[in-house]
């Protein structure tokens, strides 16, 4: 396999995860995978379960971690292999909320499976909260942007399915060690790949659209550190 993208701690990887995923080796998966009820422009939303079940089949992995939205059907989690044990829920709290129908999206949620972290000094405990840094949306090109604005402009978005850094940083950081390699299958724009170099870990991204492959490509080599998902 020829990487679309490589440095020193980041490889990703244009292509199917249900086809890739095999070939390729890992200490923890943190995604945040196409759902029920995802944005319909997502490759994969025609059959989430599926997609989803495929590749963690196929993955050689000691954790699993699940980003999934507050209104996401808890059914899907039957996809993780039964050999992967719960572990825990998280929070991942907005400072500023917004609104699904008559759902308040105030956090997103994140299931773990299968081993902890290695237990020393400081990280005995696993917490189960974390709040964004700032009250705002994802950023686009460098600018804060507005709810109103947001909802008013998701086509032109780089990515239509965002997530905040500092959420994708805390579970890294709390789901993996720094010896570990992180893997995202569903690799989006590259949040999962930013926030593990950023804290020293190896990561292996797979993405099956090429424009988010290069967007994700294009933040690792500039290391940037905003909020685009």
């Amino acid at each position: 396999m020829t990487p679309y993208y490589q440095d020193d701690l980041v490889t990703l990887y244009h292509g199917d995860s249900r086809e890739l995923v095999a070939e390729l080796e890992a200490d923890r998966i943190i995604t945040d995978p196409v759902w029920p009820n995802a944005d319909k422009r997502l490759a994969g939303s025609d059959d989430p379960f599926s997609l989803l079940a495929i590749t963690l089949d196929s993955a050689r992995s000691r954790t699993v971690v699940l980003q999934l939205g507050r209104s996401s059907d808890p059914r899907f989690l039957a996809a993780v292999p039964r050999s992967l044990p719960f572990l825990c829920v998280s929070w991942l709290r907005y400072a500023v909320p917004s609104y699904n129908g008559r759902i308040l999206t105030d956090a997103d949620v994140a299931y773990a499976f299968g081993e902890p972290i290695a237990f020393r000094p400081g990280r005995q405990v696993v917490p189960g909260t974390v709040m964004s840094s700032k009250g705002e949306m994802p950023r686009r090109h460098g600018r804060s942007r507005s709810q109103a604005t947001y909802e008013a402009t998701q086509d032109a978005m780089p990515h239509p399915a965002p997530r905040h850094l500092r959420h994708v940083r805390w579970l890294v950081g709390w789901f993996s060690d720094e010896a570990d390699t992180v893997l995202d299958p569903f690799a989006g724009s590259g949040t999962t790949l930013v926030a593990a170099k950023a804290l020293g870990r190896k990561a292996i991204g797979i993405e099956v659209e090429e424009r988010y492959c290069e967007l994700a490509a294009d933040r690792c080599r500039q290391d940037v550190l905003g909020l685009v998902g």
